[in-house]
């Protein structure tokens, strides 16, 4: 009796530290953005700097602050809002690359860290950089 009454007790601990945090997904941040890909298609090599911008709502129920980001590459240069962004509102992330004197395809990448329950997206540019 005394080891099912335990049982009993484990379940019922063990559910209290579950539903917190069904409740705090439901009220966090959440990051979507339009694309996670651009293609620049061919550039020309020696161009100062191309850009492309992705668009991103925050989808969740609390504010959206993006933490950090981190490249792949020296050559690309993120531009973004340290602003936090309400619920439903939507702000641009702009990726400039410069395009170096090495001909070929690229293929560069760009983590975005937040506050969000999927708080890292990965977000990717690419092409092909030709004479």
């Amino acid at each position: 009796m005394k080891r099912i009454a335990n049982i009993f007790l484990l379940i019922i601990i063990g559910l209290q530290f579950s539903i917190p945090i069904e409740i705090d997904q439901d009220q966090a941040a959440k990051i979507k953005f339009d694309k996670t890909v651009h293609d620049f298609g061919r550039i020309k090599m020696g161009d100062k700097v191309v850009k492309c911008t992705f668009t991103y709502t925050n989808t969740g129920n609390d504010m959206l602050f993006i933490s950090r980001v981190k490249t792949s590459c020296g050559c690309t240069e993120p531009e973004y809002s340290k602003e936090p962004l309400m619920p439903g509102e939507s702000a641009t992330f702009v990726v400039g690359y410069t395009a170096s004197d090495i001909m070929g395809a690229f293929n560069k990448k760009i983590t975005v860290f937040t506050n969000a329950v999927n708080n890292a997206v990965i977000l990717t540019i690419k092409g092909f950089v030709e004479e």
